[in-house]
């Protein structure tokens, strides 16, 4: 008996388009599907670099914007009094000892009443972004004239900041008399500023 391939009557016009087709799937993958897979992929890194290069024109037309506003901050800080004008603790210190003693002239009703006793300069060790310059002050005067000094100081430009104040009161007496041209109060405070350079460096 003879074997034979050839389909049934009938069948073979079915069974010669399956073929064809079996062929045609194994031709794509073996010359086409590399390719195209690759033009997909090209496609989409394209399609990717478009929506980067719309991100990036989106940024730089806010270009000008951004630098007038930039220009506008620099502005305003170069014309802003915050920090101390000088550029050393020591001239800084020396400007801030001058600068009381002339509010303190000018606002002290009884000169003899309200007077500075004694300044001291300690320059921080610890670090912070700008290097503060900070006076320790103990004065004798009368309540009114020290809240007028005090408000002057914190008002002050370039800007001047009042911590660490301690009030007493108690008389002074001098051979067993009070001492009647001395302020009410002993007043002990820390008046500091900033220059524009790194705290902490000693």
């Amino acid at each position: 008996m003879a074997l034979t391939l050839l389909p049934p009557p009938g069948k073979g016009k079915p069974v010669a388009l399956g073929l064809l087709l079996f062929a045609l799937v194994l031709v794509y993958f073996a010359a086409f599907h590399g390719f195209i897979a690759k033009h997909l992929e090209f496609a989409q890194e394209l399609s990717d670099g478009k929506d980067s290069e719309l991100r990036f024109r989106q940024i730089a037309a806010q270009r000008a914007d951004v630098e007038a506003r930039l220009n506008e901050v620099r502005q305003f800080q170069a014309g802003a009094n915050y920090f101390l004008p000088e550029d050393s603790f020591d001239l800084a210190a020396a400007n801030l000892n001058s600068q009381l003693k002339q509010i303190i002239e000018e606002k002290a009703r009884d000169a003899q009443r309200c007077q500075l006793t004694s300044s001291q300069n300690e320059r921080p060790t610890a670090t912070e972004p700008y290097q503060r310059v900070v006076v320790k002050v103990r004065m004798r005067c009368d309540l009114d004239d020290l809240t007028e000094i005090l408000y002057e100081l914190e008002n002050a430009t370039p800007f001047l900041f009042v911590t660490e104040l301690n009030l007493y009161q108690q008389q002074m007496f001098q051979g067993g008399m009070p001492q009647p041209n001395l302020g009410d109060l002993d007043i002990r405070f820390d008046l500091f500023g900033y220059i524009r350079k790194p705290g902490g460096q000693g």
